[in-house]
């Protein structure tokens, strides 16, 4: 940990406050305990988001990203969660002269010396600290020091589960008049909002609550996959709904029509939008909820799963002043995760950048984004005309769905902007046949498409327990694996990190459809979507299959996965 003198010296270097304003600063941290970084902000003295990692490396410090690891429970009882969450120092490792921490905030003066006394108390001489990302230090707290909400949820629905324990609630089978009030009473407003914690910390996408006859049942959908919860009891099932009714702004009394709302919440520092979608069933209401967390969307091309060479490519086609660039694959196969990615790469201050989205699900920072609205006319097509009378470099188009936004955003493309859109076709090819299909002509798509990328999400195979497996003949014979070639492929296991499921996130499975003269002629000629294939093959294109078995061959995936999501293999 640097020394407080160290802190001012470097500080003062840096050349934008006296040295006075820095003594105060310290001086404040030590009175108060709050972290040094807030303190400067607070003081409009430093921005650390912007100088922070020079700041660091005049320091010698080097931040890093942290290798998969449990951390035991006798590490982590070291620290007070109040202190870590407080301090955003977490314990890491024990070693018989060292105590191990981790943190994004090295230089908290009064962190250091509190770790000083607390290795004095366990015998250990020394202190360590590894210097990691925000979002690092932001997983480690959830993970090991935000348990106690959980438990409370989990031991909250069985009591009110119970036959035995009665809640200080009405029963709502019985009293409806009055449901605003119901959905305001303390133990609704608690289940709920745990229901929504919950659901962040199991990763989950979407919330789905559903009534059914003798039953109000409770899933979480996580890495594509719905698993049931601990579920509230059938009596207060109107009530929990209607509270949730009431955050996302729908009318309670409304039972006979689907609604449609949206709740935005901060839980534990991160900005979280729930989208809400009712509909009437003969049991009740069944309400989904799904789960925007801008933290984890907005994330670089990098973490999308590409393989080096398929990144190349579609970095590549980012680099085109024009044309349009397409992007296929059925609902929730990472579509717009995909293309929010590349605007952001795009997203410089000599490019303007406009967006029209059904709806905007991200606000990314610097580029003009537009809902359609329909009910006044608002739609992707008009949208789209008065985009090119505001001179944009670059659009995106949420989706094509017929032929008068696709004839403005192809003309669009051959008029000098790029153009990034979505299609719901089974691959790349069938995306150029598919345009042609709602009325454009060949020479237009032939002239405008850039190129085209399908995608599919597989479930990644959670690093905490996965097992290596050698594979039998039948699968070395899908797999394609040569005599002596070396591959790491696994199995699921299950354990806490992931659930018991055995996977731990998602990724892409990609292939790319990047035109050139040969695929020009042939989509002049109107050939079906199989001879194209075969021409985008021969020009170096590798298939979602391929590229999930290639994963396979590395120990991301399983061939159970790839196989679900393309339909090959089986």
């Amino acid at each position: 940990m640097p020394t407080k003198k160290e802190i001012i010296s470097i500080i003062q270097n840096v050349g934008l406050w006296d040295r006075k304003s820095i003594e105060q600063a310290l001086e404040e941290q030590e009175k108060t305990g709050q972290p040094l970084k807030e303190i400067f902000q607070a003081r409009g003295m430093l921005p650390f988001g912007e100088i922070g990692p020079s700041f660091y490396f005049q320091l010698g410090i080097i931040q890093r990203e942290l290798p998969p690891r449990e951390i035991p429970s006798e590490i982590i009882s070291i620290l007070p969660p109040k202190v870590v969450k407080t301090h955003r120092i977490v314990p890491w490792d024990k070693r018989p002269d060292t105590l191990v921490f981790v943190t994004d905030d090295p230089i908290n003066i009064l962190a250091a010396d509190y770790f000083k006394k607390i290795a004095n108390i366990e015998g250990i001489k020394n202190v360590e600290i590894i210097v990691t990302f925000r979002e690092e230090i932001d997983l480690l707290i959830e993970k090991y020091y935000g348990q106690d909400e959980i438990e409370d949820l989990t031991a909250m629905l069985q009591e009110a589960s119970s036959a035995t324990i009665e809640m200080d609630l009405p029963n709502v089978e019985e009293v409806e008049e009055d449901e605003e009030a119901l959905a305001l009473q303390a133990p609704v407003v608690k289940i709920v909002n745990l229901i929504f914690v919950e659901a962040l910390r199991r990763r989950a996408s979407d919330i789905h609550l559903e009534p059914l006859e003798k039953k109000f049942r409770v899933r979480f959908r996580i890495d594509g996959v719905l698993y049931e919860i601990v579920s509230p009891p059938k009596r207060i099932e109107k009530a929990v709904i209607a509270r949730i009714k009431l955050m996302s702004k729908m009318d309670i009394a409304e039972k006979r029509l689907p609604q449609d709302g949206r709740i935005m919440l901060d839980i534990g520092g991160r900005p979280i939008d729930f989208r809400v979608s009712t509909l009437p069933g003969i049991f009740g209401e069944s309400v989904v909820l799904r789960i925007l967390d801008k933290t984890k969307m907005l994330i670089g091309l990098d973490k999308l799963g590409f393989l080096p060479d398929d990144l190349e490519k579609w970095n590549n086609i980012l680099k085109f002043t024009g044309g349009l660039v397409l992007v296929t694959g059925p609902t929730g196969s990472g579509k717009t995760t995909t293309l929010y990615a590349s605007l952001q790469k795009l997203n410089t201050i000599d490019r303007k950048i406009m967006t029209v989205e059904e709806p905007v699900e991200y606000q990314i920072p610097g580029i003009n984004q537009t809902n359609v609205n329909p009910e006044i006319g608002l739609t992707f097509a008009n949208v789209l005309r008065a985009f090119l009378r505001q001179s944009p470099d670059v659009i995106l188009v949420g989706e094509i769905r017929d032929k008068e936004t696709a004839d403005i955003a192809l003309r669009a493309a051959l008029t000098g902007h790029l153009v990034f859109s979505t299609l719901h076709t089974n691959d790349a090819p069938s995306a150029i046949t598919r345009l042609i299909d709602i009325g454009m002509p060949p020479f237009l798509v032939a002239s405008a498409v850039q190129g085209v990328m399908a995608q599919r999400l597989v479930r990644v195979l959670c690093p905490y327990c996965k097992e290596k497996i050698e594979p039998d003949e039948k699968l070395k014979e899908i797999l394609k694996i040569k005599e002596g070639e070396e591959v790491n492929v696994c199995q699921p296991k299950g354990c806490s990190e992931c659930g018991f499921t055995g996977f731990f996130g998602r990724i892409g499975i990609f292939e790319i459809f990047i035109m050139n003269d040969e695929l020009r002629e042939l989509t002049l000629k109107r050939v079906s979507a199989s001879e194209l294939r075969k021409a985008a093959e021969r020009a170096g294109m590798r298939s979602m299959f391929e590229d999930g078995i290639l994963k396979v061959k590395m120990g991301i995936t399983t061939l159970d996965e790839v196989i679900s999501v393309t339909g090959q293999g089986e």
